[in-house]
């Protein structure tokens, strides 16, 4: 350490060197003994080495030339290599984009009237990208607020029902797509928390409804609050659908079935009534019911639970996705194909003794199990009059299963009508093949005779048994039946529904008007359906009354019928569940139906409404 000399810089000799001797107060020293007197072991020839040395200088120049070029090369890669995509996120963070979702299509009636719409709604998106519908009070409230999460707010519409449970299953509902649906092309262009058609009118029509969603691009500050709107693409709205349905119809006949279900202690029941003339279905009616603005405004998921877990399924179409043994109206299958086979005329008759036997097997008529009574001597006229089931036991045990099968086939049964609902059934009409399949059986001569009467392993819908009424009613004519009845947009007609014809020339008309005789006899005095004997409309029908392996022996009440009997302007059928017998439950339902349908009320409760047509056919200038 002796040896360690101290620097104080370059200057600090020359500052040294001024000092003078003045006044006394210093000794003079000598120029070399200042070093070791002022500063110990100061060496002054550091300092002199020192300024002669460039190589600090260099190095601290080359040093900040390396850190400029760092700097230097740090700003070129973010601002001109990566400028581009840094530019991007700056904007992303500044600039947002909404979408703005279409207005869906508003579906009317058949005149007019309104029956699904669209309230204004605003959705707010989440962190986790979970959609929840706020009103628009809420929406006003966080933009006033100038709250972050207006950025996450997208302008909705939320569709409402005003008809609420009265017209679910035609309309069905909207809900969330899922996330297997994001999955599907069908709905690609689609996005998470978008509602889509779930069933019904809503469903089928999803891509004529649904219309073309919009945006707007909005500036956000650095919390995320709108500063202002840049631009905005208008959405373009849903086209419009007309419905072939009459809403005061439907009004009518959702009353009328939901209070013949109360009444006979069942639980369910549905009614359908289309015009047989061209297929256009003008009420369709199945209880229970639910509401669909559930789905849609209150968002209840207890309401909703109850809606899918009821036992009662209110969420099942009953009249195109229930299936149900017809009882005696398939007779009107069997008697066409009886009549077709060549087998049988007119004038065949059979003696009703009240019981038949194949084998062991007793077979016996209604008539006879409830009144101990025989109807003796039967024509195919009076068969349908009364319903006889010893006249089909016997023609059928003539023309077989396969007859009765090939005819229940070509009228449609067993197979989609190609109604415009989605899930439709099939129903079944059941064979030899089928039965080997199903039970590892074979056919047996009894199931024969039990498929004559629309018992055993027959399955229909009530759409199905109002084609086969429609057939008769039209005189040979089965015509597709079709819910829509036109789109529009903007008040332009984009499409309109054609009538369709299913089956013509199945059976020559003279032997459609043999059915048609019977069937006009059912509710006259002598027939089946006793509530319409002092009725003043004629009209045409056929009960049915079909067991079902119910352990309390209930039975399914149905009736089909068709008015006038002259040019027919409505085919209508009813069905309710369990509630016992069709002349006593289901008839009563289609004779209100009629009296209120052809009455000067009803005229005039649409002028009232709709101020044109007296009448829902000529309401579309039909």
């Amino acid at each position: 350490m002796a040896n360690k000399k101290r620097s104080l810089g370059f200057g600090f000799i020359d500052e040294v060197n001024k000092v003078t001797f003045k006044k006394g107060h210093f000794k003079k020293v000598e120029s070399e003994e200042w070093k070791d007197t002022l500063i110990p072991e100061f060496d002054i020839n550091i300092t002199e080495e020192s300024s002669k040395d460039p190589w600090r200088i260099t190095f601290f120049v080359i040093f900040c030339i390396f850190l400029f070029f760092i700097l230097f090369l740090r700003l070129f890669h973010l601002q001109i290599i990566n400028g581009k995509n840094n530019r991007e996120l700056a904007d992303g963070n500044r600039i947002q984009i909404r979408l703005i979702h279409a207005p869906r299509g508003v579906i009317y009636d058949r005149n007019g009237q309104v029956l699904a719409s669209n309230s204004p709604a605003f959705r707010l998106i989440g962190k986790d990208k979970k959609t929840k519908l706020i009103t628009r009070e809420q929406a006003l409230d966080l933009e006033v607020k100038s709250n972050p999460a207006s950025a996450d707010l997208e302008v909705d519409n939320v569709r409402t029902y005003p008809y609420k449970e009265e017209f679910a299953h035609i309309l069905g509902y909207v809900g969330e797509i899922s996330q297997d649906q994001l999955k599907e092309v069908e709905y690609s262009g689609y996005h998470l928390g978008d509602r889509i058609g779930k069933s019904g009118i809503e469903a089928q029509y999803e891509k004529v409804l649904r219309g073309v969603d919009g945006g707007e691009i909005i500036e956000v500050n650095s919390l995320g609050s709108k500063i202002r709107t840049l631009r905005i693409n208008p959405p373009i709205p849903g086209e419009s659908v007309y419905l072939n349905i009459d809403a005061s119809l439907q009004e009518e006949l959702f009353k009328l079935t939901k209070e013949a279900v109360e009444k006979s202690g069942s639980c369910c029941g549905s009614a359908v009534a289309e015009d047989p003339s061209n297929g256009q279905i003008l009420a369709l009616v199945s209880i229970p019911s639910f509401d669909p603005n559930i789905f849609t405004k209150s968002q209840d998921d207890n309401a909703i639970s109850e809606v899918f877990s009821n036992a009662n399924s209110p969420i099942l179409n009953r009249v195109t996705s229930g299936t149900y043994p017809p009882g005696s109206t398939f007779k009107i299958i069997s008697s066409l194909a009886a009549l077709n086979s060549g087998k049988i005329t007119p004038d065949t008759t059979f003696e009703d003794n009240g019981a038949i036997f194949l084998g062991q097997y007793k077979f016996t008529n209604w008539y006879f199990n409830e009144y101990g009574r025989v109807e003796g001597s039967v024509n195919l006229v009076k068969a349908l009059q009364r319903s006889n089931d010893i006249y089909y036991y016997e023609a059928a045990k003539i023309i077989g299963e396969k007859s009765l099968a090939d005819m229940a086939k070509k009228l449609k049964l067993g197979e989609r009508s190609g109604i415009d609902l989605p899930a439709e059934s099939t129903g079944l009409i059941p064979d030899n093949d089928w039965k080997v399949k199903t039970f590892n059986q074979g056919w047996y001569p009894g199931d024969t005779l039990h498929m004559s009467i629309g018992q055993g392993f027959v399955l229909t819908t009530p759409l199905q048994i109002l084609g086969i009424t429609s057939f008769i009613a039209s005189e040979g004519t089965l015509y597709k039946p079709q819910l829509v009845n036109k789109v529009v947009f903007n008040d332009q007609i984009v499409s309109e529904f054609k009538t369709k014809n299913l089956v013509s020339k199945l059976i020559s008309s003279d032997k459609i008007n043999i059915i048609r005789q019977g069937l006009e006899l059912v509710p006259k005095s002598g027939g089946t359906a006793w509530p319409f004997f002092t009725f003043p409309i004629p009209t045409a029908g056929k009960t049915g009354t079909a067991e079902y392996g119910d352990p309390k022996n209930k039975t399914h009440a149905w009736y089909t019928s068709y008015a006038p009997l002259s040019n027919p302007k409505i085919a209508l059928t009813v069905l309710i569940e369990g509630g016992g017998e069709g002349s006593t439950v289901a008839s009563p339902v289609a004779k209100e139906f009629y009296r209120w349908y052809f009455s000067p009320v009803k005229n005039d409760l649409i002028k009232d409404i709709y101020g044109n047509a007296t009448d829902s056919g000529r309401a579309l200038g039909e």
